[in-house]
């Protein structure tokens, strides 16, 4: 009887460990939206910076994450989910994802020039039933470095981690 006494305790231990940090690991996936573009205008960089920033705050916050193809539209959509991305949203619910997505990176062309979006409309919709649960619309500041310009969009999207139940 003696001999399972430390195992007993290692069990306990680890039962004690898991009930104070309660495993709350979401499947989500990330869709970067380009508007304001020229339909054949070479990728932004811009976007590709915030489609990693989405995936590094939440693969940080200890969810489990996957992003699709960035897709551009003439201008912003009307619907709180465009519906050309649909056909992405399906792909990722096939995959068994809670949460989706959505950051419409606004840009004014100017003069052939994209630069850096003007404004960030970021969309957390819950899969199960399809909702919007979230909506949060943030102006961007110039940064001084892509360094400076990395943190200050994950900060942005650090706002959307607590509003996942």
């Amino acid at each position: 009887m003696e001999d399972y006494m430390p195992v007993k305790r290692c069990f306990l231990l680890l039962i004690a460990v898991c009930a104070a940090f309660p495993v709350g690991a979401a499947t989500v996936s990330f869709m970067v939206i380009e508007t304001g573009l020229d339909a054949e205008a070479a990728a932004n960089q811009h976007s590709g910076l915030w489609e990693s920033g989405l995936l590094d705050v939440f693969f940080e916050s200890g969810h489990i994450v996957s992003n699709t193809p960035v897709l551009r539209l003439e201008g912003m959509p009307d619907e709180a989910f465009p519906p050309e991305a649909q056909d992405n949203l399906d792909e990722a619910l096939e995959g068994g994802i809670e949460y989706f997505i959505i950051a419409l990176l606004e840009y004014q062309n100017q003069g052939g020039k994209a630069g850096r979006p003007q404004r960030v409309t970021l969309r957390l919709f819950k899969t199960q039933p399809f909702e919007l649960v979230f909506e949060q619309e943030s102006v961007i500041d110039s940064a001084r470095s892509a360094k400076e310009e990395y943190e200050n969009l994950k900060k942005v999207a650090r706002v959307l981690v607590p509003q996942m139940e």
